[in-house]
This record gives C-alpha cells, structure tokens and sequence, in this order.
C-alpha cells in the first residue's frame, strides 16, 4: 500500500444494513484480463496502443471506451472487426474463469453467513454481467444486480447505486459499497454511500480517497473494518 493512504484522513463509518460491489476490478481481476485483450488485439491489427492507454477506460461503459479508441486509432480504421475480435477474447477467458481478486471469496462467504444483503453494481451491460459469473455460485447468492442497462446515466453519476438502494429499501448512508476505479468512487460517493476503496491498475484520486470511508490493500483486511 502506498504510503499517500496512510496520510489520508479517512471518514468515519456508521452502521450499515447491506453492501455492494462493483464488478470488474473489485471481484474479478478481469481490468487485467481486458488490458491483455486491447494490446493482444492492438498488435495483431498492428495499432499503436499501451498499457497506459487502457487506464482510461476502466470504469467507463464499453461504447465508450470504443468510441475513444476509434478516435485514437482514425475513423478509418476497422473498429468493428478491431471489437469482435476482443470481445472473443475476453469471452474465451470468461469461459475458463476469470480470476478473483485477493481474500473476495472468504469475504463474500463472510458476509452472506452473516445474512448481509448483498449486490452487485456495474458499468457493465447484463448480458456481460451474467458471462462474468458464470464459472462462480456469486450471482445467485446476489439480493440485487444493476447493470449498465438498467440506467440512463453510468458512473460517475451516481443513479446506478441509488437504484440498488432503492433495491434492497435501505438509505444510501446505510450501504457499504466496494469500488476499484476514480468513476465508481465518485458515482458512490455521490449516491450518499459509505465508500471503501480497493485499488487496482489505476491510481486513485487523492481527493476522492480523503472522502473514502477506507482505503483497502485487499479483501483479506475488510474484516478489521466491519469489526
């Protein structure tokens, strides 16, 4: 952990009555899994594209990480045949699994032990979503699941998280929710819940961190928290 977190003045917590999720990023390793996508595909299209490139998109809904790219690359450029050919990437590694990050598992048992209403929230479309969970028993274990087709505006906006809360009937300040990227930090934040991140490939903004409830290397330190 760096030591910018240990810094930061955190906020306090209050009790909470459920907890939510975001997707990729906090559950799954999967912004790893689509980075190996881009330059996978980037290099067989012979395309300029980097690591760096990628880090914009995390957090931001599919089309318009597309549309970013497309400008990136020209107008020209084959961007169809460029995202058919990610998307079966990423289906493939889907389909093998995708790799979960550090101490979720033993947290999520956890808390549903615990009878903790629990969901997910994500940028993603419901269609990916379920792709996502399908070599895992997570998602039936879910109290509520928004997706990207579920609102009009995504993160950072905060009408995904308030939809879920609306979900469960619980008060936004009552809601634990877990949050890799700047976008869904803000888009909590703003929906009133308690935040805790987790940073993953892109780092957090400072000013959204001093607005955290935590800031967490990994799962295996949640519980400390709850306790």
């Amino acid at each position: 952990m760096s030591s910018l977190f240990s810094r930061i003045k955190l906020m306090p917590f209050t009790k909470f009555d459920a907890i939510l999720f975001d997707k990729d990023g906090t559950i799954f390793d999967s912004e790893q899994v689509c980075c190996d996508a881009w330059l996978a595909t980037a290099k067989a299209f012979d395309v300029h594209f980097t690591t760096d490139m990628f880090k914009r998109f995390i957090g931001i809904p599919t089309h318009e990480c597309n549309q970013m790219a497309h400008r990136d690359f020209g107008l020209d450029f084959p961007m169809n045949d460029f995202i058919l050919e990610i998307r079966r990437y990423i289906s493939d590694q889907k389909r093998q699994g995708l790799p979960i990050k550090k101490g979720f598992e033993r947290f999520f048992s956890y808390i549903l032990e615990n009878k903790v209403p629990v969901g997910v929230v994500t940028s993603s479309g419901y269609d990916s979503a379920v792709e996502s969970f399908q070599q895992t028993d997570y998602m039936q274990a879910l109290d509520v699941l928004v997706t990207f087709d579920d609102i009009t505006n995504p993160k950072p906006a905060p009408d995904c998280y308030l939809l879920a809360c609306q979900k469960l009937s619980v008060s936004p300040n009552r809601v634990l929710v877990f949050e890799d990227s700047n976008v869904g930090i803000q888009a909590s934040l703003a929906a009133g819940c308690q935040t805790i991140a987790i940073p993953d490939l892109v780092e957090l903004d400072p000013r959204l961190l001093t607005r955290c409830h935590h800031t967490l290397a990994s799962f295996d330190e949640a519980y400390a928290i709850l306790n």
